[in-house]
């Protein structure tokens, strides 16, 4: 299941947290938490959210933000997500609609939740992104995202696969195998 089934959402970075994780094996992990807005967060994209969303914040006649709503959290089950993310919303021909953007991988996503702000007409939708480790370059990319907007390809990530305590095999890995037959770039 996709975070929205539309691609190039417009999303801005509000907030950026760091902190230390524990993995299984007890190394740490750096994380990193964003804090996410997509606003304004249009009936269309809210049936693109989920479907019963869409029913829930705006009215079914004139799709009008419903006037008695000033918050609704939500309990959407979402699997870990890959965050494509652009500076642009769509590519246009000289290819700079990709210049720039990275691929986030086994982004988990939480906290989803819809909210009114003072002198803003309708919703804006606001929910959490924790990744990690990250490289420099991602720090960085992350860092210029913040207060800014972008435009986010969600898809769902496949879980990683356990290894532990798999038997060895004399064939090596595909990727090892593939990687003998690709140039190195220079």
């Amino acid at each position: 299941m996709r975070l929205f089934d539309t691609d190039r959402v417009g999303t801005y970075c509000d907030d950026i947290g760091h902190r230390v994780e524990r993995s299984k094996d007890g190394e740490e992990v750096k994380m990193v938490d964003l804090t996410l807005r997509v606003q304004p967060f249009t009936p269309e994209l809210a049936v693109s959210f989920d479907p019963d969303v869409r029913a829930l914040l705006f009215t079914m006649n004139d799709a009008q933000p419903k006037p008695k709503i000033k918050a609704m959290e939500f309990r959407v089950p979402v699997p870990r997500q890959m965050m494509a993310v652009c500076l642009l919303p769509a590519d246009d021909e000289d290819g700079a609609g990709v210049f720039g953007a990275r691929v986030f991988m086994d982004v988990e996503i939480s906290a989803p939740r819809a909210r009114t702000e003072k002198g803003v007409d309708g919703y804006g939708l606001v929910f959490y992104a924790s990744f990690g480790p990250v490289s420099k370059d991602d720090l960085e990319f992350v860092c210029n995202w913040h207060t800014q907007q972008r435009f986010v390809t969600f898809t769902p990530q496949q879980p990683a696969l356990d290894f532990a305590g798999a038997e060895e095999s004399d064939e090596a890995p595909l990727a090892s195998r593939i990687a003998r037959h690709v140039p190195k770039a220079h």
